[in-house]
């Protein structure tokens, strides 16, 4: 089988969001992501962000208890707005 869901809950930080967002780019097959609890901030967000933007696949993000701010919340939202039956938890 093939890894469609992947959680990393409690697990990352900012500097981590910008390596994962690096790998998103290329992602064929994760449709689930969980990031609940990792220390993302507006930066990491924005890398995130920037990769769900050529990225097709993923249908999931969990945000929840990371350190967004306005900015941070508005990129996410506005990156995956307009995708069908796409799911954004913060």
């Amino acid at each position: 089988g093939v890894l469609t869901t992947l959680d990393l809950s409690f697990n990352g930080g900012p500097e981590g969001a910008k390596a994962l967002a690096s790998a998103l780019r290329d992602n064929e097959v994760l449709t689930n992501l969980d990031l609940c609890d990792t220390g993302i901030d507006d930066e990491g967000v924005k890398a995130l962000a920037a990769a769900l933007r050529v990225n097709a696949v993923l249908k999931h993000i969990d945000l929840r208890y990371n350190i967004l701010g306005d900015e941070g919340k508005g990129v996410i939202r506005d990156a995956v707005s307009g995708r069908e039956g796409f799911e954004l938890v913060m």
